[in-house]
Formats: C-alpha cells, sequence, structure tokens
C-alpha cells in the first residue's frame, strides 16, 4: 500500500515484507536491550563544523529524506510520517541530534550505546566523526550512503536558514520494496512454490558447518573490527579478479571460507574441526535497488530498505581451496534475480521472506548449538556513493575516513567488505559474549591472508 494522507500533514502506509522482516529480527533483541543488524556509520571529517550548522543540515536533509523522521503506529503494522511545525521540528533535531564529548569516539558509542528505533546522528567533536545510526528495517548501506552523501552536499552549499515544512516533503517518502517492484498483493501457487523452492538450497544444506564459540548462552556488548589492504595491494587484487573473471565480492567471500577450514565443525562435534567435510550453508546480501525502476533505483529513495539474503550452500567435501570456493560462490553473485531462471526472485520476495522469518526464528534448543559461521556483506566502492570532497557554494568539507558496522547479538561473525579511497577493507563485527578478541584478530590475518594468496595466486 503507498503513502496517503489520513489527516492534513499526516501520512501512513504499511510496512512491507522486508521492512516486517527486519524489524521482527530488531524486536527479538528488546528483552536484553539489544539490536541484531542496527547500523552505526562514521563519516570522519578533516574539520567538523561547529555543532549549530550540524544541526541545521540534520533538520535541511529532513526536508529532503522525511522519512528519516516517520515513526511506526501504535499497532506496529503502520510507518507514519508527520510534517512538523517549527517547535515540533526543533524538538525532533533535539532528540536525534546529539553532541557526545570531546572524549567520545564513534567506536565507543557503537559499542556503549542502547538501541533506539530513531534514526538518529551524533556529533563527535574529539574525532571529526558524524556517526549516523539506525534500525537496519529503517535502511540499508548503500541507501545510508546515499543519505550521507546528500547530508554533506547540503552542509557545504549552506542549509537554509529558514526551513518550512508544508507536507509536500511527503512526496519524497520513499515507497516500499513491495511497491517498487510491483510484487502482487496475493501470492498464488506459483510464488509460494518458488518461495519454496528458493528456500530449500537453504534447508538442503542444513546444518552448515559451526565454529566454535565461548560457552555463553546470552550477548553481551556488540565489537568490530577493520583491517586492511595497501592502495597497490588492493590495485592488484582487484586486477587478478578481473584477470580471473571475478568479481572483489566473491574473492573476498571464498578467500573468508578458506580462512573459516581450519576452525570448521561438522554438526558442532569438536572432533571434527579442521577435518574438511560439511556443508558451508547462509545467505548472500543482495542489494535489490538495481533491479528497480526509476526513480526508485536512485539516490532519491535512499532511506528505504532495499536488500534481502539469497541462500546458498557449498559442499565442502568437493570445493576446499580458493580457486573451488570461488567458482561456487561466483554463480550465485552472477545471478539476475529478475530473470525467470532458475526463478524471479523479486516477484516472490513477500512470500519468501515470511518463509525465512518463521525458518530462522526458530531458537534451537541448545543456544550453544546455534548458527555460528561468518557471513559476508559486500559495501562495494564507497566513492561511488560518497565523495572524499564536498565543495558547495558555503564551504569544503574534507571525508578523511568512513566505516560501516551493525550490531550483532548472535553467534555469526558479519563480515563486510568495501573500498574507500582505493583502499580495500575487511571488517569483522561480532559480539564480545561468543568470541575473544584474539580470536578475532587471528581470523581477520587469516582472511586477509587467504585474499592475498588466493586472489594473486
Amino acid at each position: 500500500m503507498p503513502w496517503h494522507q489520513v489527516s492534513p500533514g499526516h501520512f501512513e502506509r504499511q510496512f512491507d515484507s522486508l521492512e516486517i522482516f527486519y524489524r521482527a529480527i530488531a524486536d527479538a533483541g528488546a528483552p536484553l536491550k539489544r539490536q541484531h543488524y542496527l547500523i552505526s556509520s562514521s563519516v570522519r571529517l578533516k574539520q567538523i563544523p561547529p555543532p549549530d550548522q550540524v544541526k541545521q543540515t540534520w533538520k535541511a536533509l529532513r526536508q529532503q529524506h522525511p522519512q528519516i523522521a516517520a515513526l511506526p503506529d501504535e499497532s506496529g503494522t503502520r510507518l507514519t510520517y508527520t510534517s512538523p511545525s517549527p517547535a515540533d521540528l526543533e524538538a525532533w533535531a533535539d532528540e536525534t541530534f546529539i553532541v557526545e564529548s570531546v572524549d567520545s569516539s564513534g567506536d565507543h558509542l557503537y559499542k556503549t550505546l542502547q538501541p533506539s528505533p530513531l534514526f538518529k546522528l551524533y556529533y563527535l567533536p574529539g574525532t571529526r566523526e558524524l556517526l549516523f545510526r539506525a534500525p537496519h528495517w529503517r535502511i540499508d548501506g548503500i541507501g545510508l550512503m546515499h543519505l550521507q552523501a546528500a547530508f554533506l552536499r547540503i552542509l557545504a552549499n549552506g542549509p537554509p536558514a529558514d526551513l518550512q515544512f508544508d507536507g509536500s516533503e511527503a512526496a519524497r517518502l520513499s515507497p516500499s520494496f513491495d511497491e517498487a517492484a510491483s510484487i502482487p498483493l496475493e501470492a498464488g501457487d506459483s510464488i509460494y512454490q518458488a518461495a519454496d523452492a528458493e528456500l530449500d538450497v537453504f534447508r538442503n544444506g542444513l546444518p552448515s558447518i559451526s565454529i566454535p564459540t565461548l560457552p555463553n548462552a546470552l550477548p553481551t556488548a556488540p565489537r568490530r573490527m577493520i583491517s586492511g589492504f595497501s592502495a597497490g595491494t588492493t590495485q592488484r587484487i582487484i586486477s587478478a579478479c578481473k584477470a580471473h573473471g571475478i568479481t572483489v565480492t566473491t574473492a573476498a567471500h571464498a578467500a573468508l571460507v578458506v580462512a573459516t577450514l581450519p576452525y570448521a565443525q561438522v554438526n558442532f562435534d569438536p572432533a571434527t574441526r579442521g577435518c574438511g567435510g560439511g556443508k558451508y550453508t547462509c545467505f548472500n546480501a543482495i542489494d535489490l535497488r538495481k533491479y528497480l525502476p526509476a526513480p526508485y533505483s536512485s539516490s532519491s529513495t535512499a532511506v528505504s530498505i532495499y536488500h534481502t539474503g539469497i541462500p546458498f550452500s557449498v559442499d565442502l567435501s568437493l570445493n576446499n581451496t580458493f580457486t573451488s570456493m570461488a567458482s561456487v560462490l561466483a554463480k550465485g553473485y552472477s545471478r539476475n534475480l529478475s530473470k525467470d531462471e532458475p526463478r524471479n526472485a523479486l516477484q516472490f520476495q513477500a512470500e519468501y521472506v515470511r518463509k525465512v522469518l518463521e525458518l530462522l526464528g526458530a531458537a534451537p534448543e541448545d543456544p550453544l548449538r546455534a548458527p555460528a559461521h561468518p557471513e559476508l556483506s559486500s559495501i562495494g566502492v564507497v566513492n561511488g556513493y560518497l565523495q572524499a570532497d564536498y565543495e558547495g557554494k558555503a564551504s569544503r568539507h574534507e571525508v578523511e575516513d568512513w566505516w560501516i558496522a551493525v550490531e550483532v547479538i548472535n553467534r555469526l561473525l558479519c563480515t563486510n567488505v568495501w573500498t574507500w579511497n582505493g583502499e580495500m577493507k575487511l571488517n569483522v563485527n561480532w559480539n564480545e559474549a561468543f568470541y575473544d578478541e584474539d580470536f578475532v584478530i587471528n581470523f581477520l590475518d587469516e582472511w586477509k591472508m587467504a585474499l592475498v594468496e588466493g586472489g594473486l595466486e
């Protein structure tokens, strides 16, 4: 259902299938005051402007992308937006724009902040960071980079001193994915069958291999760790990938699995650790924006969740080298989801994510036997969305660094790969209840080594 005005200045639409999926995942951590997949992303500037200027830019960003201020209704079934009065706008900005102390950092906030359903911006003068923080049901990584770019353009051009909201900004609210992709409202037999067939890839690959975790049942604080390559090594990896006909994402994922093999256990049995065999079964993170028609595929719909996961399974008894792993993974990453062969994954997304939620929502009888393996989400070339330099009518702002992380409350290692200013970064997000830091340091080094040795051989 599209956005519609229910009273003067007040707009609503139903949550769509992807939003319902990510909201359910977020809500599962609420009793523990945690939120799985909560996104934090830092933009570090060479010089940080005064907080009043940044706050005014934040308010102007709301006018351009009003969905950052949308809220769930009391029933939790609808997304609502109200065009603000000047007093309401100021109150919203006071609640969502937070100036931190000079000794705080984006990494510290990522580890210590409690979750919020609101989209927030943190101003960190000591580290010159702007930390964007939002539940994953509100936005995905690609959308967030588009939003950060829009913010910096407004900042460079100078935000208007007098912002007027009259309800016309609601025309810029993002449609749901179901609407943008023209997903049928009623699921017929063919859609049910296609969704089941897609999920069979996952079901038939269970149980996936696991890696050893600490014997704790409940999550504690999220952690992240980044390592990377020089521009020269990054370019050699990219060139080698092109020569082998694979993408950097495929190479990074193949290397990730190779790094996992020495720790891999079959059926959670420590006696099988590193012995080979088993299946690596999980989901490939897929950006759906490229499949949508204009303008839904553009930056105008930045504040949206146009992202899904498609299952895959690799038989490790047959594929245990970088080359063989890359060959299998490349088939999934190169798949065009809009094609009818093997299935048009866009048309069955609503039914598919409902089934995925049902499948993943079932807690294991023994929490120590919950899924425990690395998964990868590729961000791509950040500079393709977010420039390193913004010069406008009012000022110039140089971006020195950028990172993104998600909060993890389960036993997965949620990893990312991206390139910023010509340098490839490998990122691991985990929960400190389940892995100690030394393990992650070693694992990250082994991932880097596997990528260099496999990607450049």
